[in-house]
């Protein structure tokens, strides 16, 4: 069968179900993977999606007839099969989940031992579905159901001081996702009064644009509860639960670099000495924090698997994506968006400061945009002309176009899983940053 080559992702399969992705490819690149990695045991899981739900029985039936046995791990947030992989030890896992794209998508991450990634671009893999030639097993794998959701929650309310949280109200959006299925359980004898929105599990996603807070109609509906329900903070999590995020006291959302500022004086106090990651996108309130606690800061591509191979080159002990994803040398350099709310609680809870108060000195003299999307034809001609137009600047081209000035700097790049380009700009002042986002979009829009 001819399946579309543009649901390889750098990182993971995914495409629009049932047209690019659905049970058939999905059984082909299940036998693919084990014949890659060669494992006599794997655990799946799923998202909720009902894409995922029909896909994973095909997933699994494919593992058995190559000979693997499998444990179906059920439904789950995408971080909890990291942590089963690597806490029982297994040789490979896969997750069917499309992740936050909307509806009418579905997709595969796949992990070898120890949870490391294996890219949904991945030469070897590709080849292996492309020739599409497998031998069933003679003797076919056992199928072992695995309940895993106490065991997770036990370890990611270790990686914290539980008994230093003291009583807050605190808003949860999970946007009808699989941290649903776990929060209560996280939450359980914490010292917490909860609102809630969005909070039930629901695999169409309750009628959502997509599960996404940084969608801005699903963003104002918790701004909106924030400040009529007067929380000390709140937290909201991607359908599948692997980005999470943060309003303010104030129902004001904090971008994710102010947060990762935060996470690292966390990290640095944990383990000190040990190196940070981040991507190129937005830097310097990370770097700030990384100059205070005299840690060095690593600059990665972006992208899931890129940040997690520079965290394990360079054995450091947190990193982050500009889009919420936090990742841990304690996860196994997976990422995890419960782990970054409790830790976010214990600074609080600690500092007797606000989370206002906390991200106010990353803040302090520094301005940036929220990251925009653009549907480009020729990216490599965009590209020049902004080589070109800033040839004085600073211009790294690991991951798109990076200029860097003393006071401004932006990252151009295309997207690992959407069909589009995105810019991301900074700066130290805000009659700057307006200026030079309008000279940088004229040139991307022609």
């Amino acid at each position: 069968m001819q399946i579309d080559p543009k649901i390889f992702r750098a990182y993971d399969v995914r495409g629009t179900y049932p047209d690019q992705i659905n049970e058939e490819v999905a059984t082909i690149i299940a036998k693919a993977f084990a014949q890659k990695i060669k494992p006599k045991k794997v655990v799946v899981g799923q998202d909720l999606r009902e894409a995922s739900s029909k896909m994973k029985g095909s997933v699994i039936e494919a593992l058995l007839e190559i000979g693997v046995d499998v444990d179906d791990a059920g439904k789950m947030t995408n971080p909890m099969i990291g942590y089963a992989n690597f806490n029982y030890g297994y040789d490979g896992a896969i997750i069917l989940s499309a992740s936050h794209n909307p509806i009418g998508y579905g997709g595969m991450k796949m992990t070898k031992k120890n949870a490391i990634t294996v890219a949904g671009d991945d030469q070897e893999l590709v080849a292996l579905v492309q020739k599409n030639d497998f031998e069933n097993a003679p003797e076919p794998g056992q199928l072992t159901k695995k309940d895993i959701v106490d065991d997770y929650v036990a370890f990611v309310r270790s990686l914290v001081e539980i008994d230093k949280l003291v009583p807050k109200k605190i808003l949860f959006d999970p946007t009808f996702g699989s941290v649903c299925l776990i929060l209560n359980k996280v939450l359980a004898g914490l010292p917490v009064e909860k609102v809630s929105l969005h909070d039930r599990p629901d695999k169409q996603f309750g009628g959502l644009p997509e599960p996404n807070p940084l969608n801005s109609e699903i963003k104002k509906e918790a701004v909106a509860l924030s400040q009529q329900e007067k929380p000390d903070f709140s937290v909201l999590w991607d359908g599948d639960g692997d980005r999470v995020f943060f309003l303010d006291e104030n129902g004001e959302f904090i971008n994710a670099p102010y947060i990762t500022a935060l996470l690292v004086n966390y990290a640095v106090r944990e383990k000190p000495g040990q190196s940070i990651v981040c991507d190129k996108r937005i830097i310097w309130p990370i770097q700030k924090a990384c100059d205070q606690n005299k840690v060095e800061l690593i600059k990665s591509k972006s992208g899931y698997r890129f940040i997690k191979e520079a965290m394990r080159n360079n054995k450091s002990s947190f990193g982050a994506e500009m889009t919420a994803h936090y990742f841990f040398e304690d996860t196994k350099y997976m990422d995890n968006g419960v782990i970054p709310f409790l830790m976010v609680w214990q600074m609080v809870s600690e500092s007797g400061q606000t989370l206002s108060q906390l991200v106010a000195p990353y803040q302090q003299g520094h301005f940036m945009i929220d990251e925009i999307k653009f549907q480009i034809e020729d990216l490599g001609e965009i590209n020049q002309k902004l080589k070109e137009k800033y040839a004085d600047g600073k211009i790294d081209e690991e991951d798109g176009v990076t200029v860097e000035y003393e006071n401004w700097r932006f990252n151009f790049r295309g997207s690992n899983t959407e069909p589009v380009a995105k810019l991301n700009l900074e700066a130290k002042d805000k009659a700057l940053l307006d200026e030079r986002f309008e000279e940088v979009k004229q040139i991307i829009e022609g």
